[in-house]
């Protein structure tokens, strides 16, 4: 006598794939959010500086912007490898939070024209680094 098969009813089988989708959104969701999230929540600073020159001297317009997701503990800035953190800010660092501008005027004695570098250095090591031309 041959056996009767008998497969699943309309509701489990709705049910089972139900469950299945609820599980794969739930991982795609995870990754994409854990994704961002790394992403989002670090500082990402914008540099722009301009020079004016009276006589020998240099007038460095500095503008650093922080459009990232986290506040930037700034320990150091550069120009051409000379510090100029004591101009910009008192203490050991500056503590620029998301959506904030530091805007400050740098004085230099001996900047040649030319293009220069900027280097804004965090307090974890990450450098931040922009040219201009003066």
């Amino acid at each position: 006598m041959p056996r009767r098969l008998r497969g699943l009813s309309p509701l489990v089988a709705s049910a089972i794939l139900l469950a299945a989708v609820l599980a794969v959104g739930a991982v795609i969701y995870s990754y994409v959010h854990t994704s961002t999230a790394a992403v989002v929540e670090k500082p990402q600073l914008m540099i722009t500086a301009d020079a004016d020159y009276v006589g020998s001297t240099a007038y460095v317009e500095i503008s650093i912007t922080n459009s990232g997701g986290a506040a930037a503990n700034i320990t150091d800035v550069t120009i051409d490898g000379q510090s100029v953190k004591s101009q910009l800010f008192s203490g050991s660092y500056y503590l620029l939070k998301p959506g904030k501008e530091l805007h400050k005027v740098v004085e230099l004695s001996n900047l040649p024209s030319g293009e220069h570098i900027i280097i804004v250095t965090l307090a974890d090591g990450t450098e931040f680094k922009s040219k201009f031309t003066s």
